[in-house]
């Protein structure tokens, strides 16, 4: 068999997946920040990864079990979304299930999504650990739909802390700090050298 042939097979084998996979896909992140003690403000962003729109995102939730042990409060919903509190299940807490209000306004494949926010008593530790009823599934996991609820199969999402960038203002003072810092060490090694001799 000729070499390329196999390099060829190898690479469709490799690229298989990602060449046949459709359907619904997403991931999410979070920003957490205290707003009174004891009580934080969970703003999410949801990315729609696959290859189909995105209509509900029912968050702290798999199919019969709801993750937080308070309810929320302060919900907002994206634009064109609504949201409702659903509760009990094994871990007998509660969720957020958001859906679109039309089809217009569901989330288009390779687009991503703000303003799903919420305030609660949960701590960023305790968003991110394991439910009660069901600990192979963390409090911030999520169900999204490519429509309503249970228009298809469904795709299990968990939302993963947003990585913060610095502010251009903070670099730069960071920069002049270690600067100062060197040339401060530099001056005082000559000084030290010149009283030495």
């Amino acid at each position: 068999m000729k070499p390329y042939l196999l390099l060829l097979g190898g690479l469709i084998c490799a690229a298989g997946p990602s060449l046949f996979a459709s359907g619904i896909d997403a991931s999410a992140t979070f920003t957490d920040s205290m707003i009174s003690p004891g009580e934080y403000q969970y703003n999410l962003t949801l990315d729609d990864i696959g290859t189909t729109t995105i209509g509900t995102y029912w968050f702290s939730w798999r199919p019969g079990d709801n993750f937080m042990a308070v309810s929320p409060t302060s919900i907002d919903s994206p634009t064109g979304w609504q949201e409702i509190i659903t509760s009990g299940g094994p871990s007998g807490g509660f969720a957020i299930q958001w859906t679109a209000t039309t089809s217009g306004n569901d989330l288009a494949s390779g687009d991503s999504l703000v303003g799903f926010n919420f305030d609660s008593s949960l701590t960023p530790g305790e968003f991110e650990s394991p439910s009660s009823g069901s600990p192979s599934d963390l409090v911030d996991s999520a169900f999204v739909y490519n429509q309503a609820p249970f228009s298809d199969a469904g795709f299990q999402v968990v939302a993963q802390p947003a990585t913060v960038t610095p502010e251009p203002a903070s670099t730069i003072i960071v920069a002049i700090g270690f600067g100062l810092i060197v040339l401060t060490t530099s001056s005082l090694r000559k000084l030290k050298k010149s009283l030495d001799s």
